[in-house]
């Protein structure tokens, strides 16, 4: 997965275009169409809040060391640019039409919840680092009843035991879902150490690599999409998960 670094001067931010909250609870909370460099929310109860056709430039939906909850919420058509994902619980929301990009969710739980639009540069963790279960008050991320059909994912990994079968996943010839990942690796495994291509291997070896390193982080499914890495690479990772693929 690819990271990138923004510069990042002392401009100030204006007023009206940040919103910092702190241990609120918020009952159908309007923020459409707000356009924001910076929105943060710590210890926040949000329930039926409105973020449709909000532009946010960082959205730390759940900041601080207080966890986050958003219930029933809508963000609809919005564009979203997050920071770390912090210590959030979404349920019940819609992201429909949305565009999120830079989503790192180590302890983030998301239930219920509806995506469309595009999911750009985003990692999901099953299970909570040890360094964040305090906080989080579990180990487990509860993830699940999600909805992903009608977005497309670009360079999104779920990790850590986030069960993709309790989720509706995209469709399509760019993706590749490998329902038993251990024994779909192994295959992918076996194929590769057998090729003699010396470049189709160097082109295919960060993708198994990847792959290998999630099932060792406990991903039982796995979902990938070639075209998230260079085209000449392709060809190669796409031979890779059709080995994989094949019983």
């Amino acid at each position: 997965m690819d990271f990138s670094v923004r510069r990042v001067g002392r401009r100030r931010i204006p007023d009206d275009e940040r919103v910092v909250l702190s241990g609120q609870v918020l009952v159908g909370a309007d923020f459409r169409d707000r356009r924001l460099q910076q929105f943060s929310a710590e210890g926040c109860r949000f329930e039926g809040a409105r973020f449709d056709g909000a532009v946010i430039e960082s959205a730390s939906f759940g900041a601080g060391r207080r966890v986050s909850e958003y219930v029933g919420c809508s963000f609809d058509g919005a564009k979203l640019r997050m920071g770390p994902g912090g210590h959030a619980r979404f349920v019940d929301c819609t992201f429909d039409g949305a565009t999120i990009d830079h989503w790192f969710c180590l302890a983030v739980e998301i239930v219920g919840c509806t995506f469309s639009g595009r999911l750009s540069k985003a990692v999901f963790n099953g299970s909570v680092p040890p360094d964040k279960r305090e906080v989080a008050g579990r180990q487990i991320n509860r993830f699940e009843g999600n909805d992903f059909a009608r977005v497309t994912l670009i360079d999104v990994g779920f990790r850590t035991g986030v069960d993709l079968t309790r989720q509706r996943l995209p469709e399509g010839d760019e993706y590749t879902y490998l329902p038993n990942a251990a024994d779909a690796v192994r295959r992918a495994r076996i194929a590769y150490n057998a090729w003699d291509d010396s470049e189709a291997k160097r082109q295919a070896r960060g993708v198994l690599v990847v792959m290998e390193e999630d099932v060792a982080g406990g991903q039982r499914q796995l979902l990938v999409r070639a075209n998230d890495y260079p085209r000449a690479s392709r060809p190669a990772i796409k031979l890779l998960l059709s080995a994989a693929s094949t019983d």
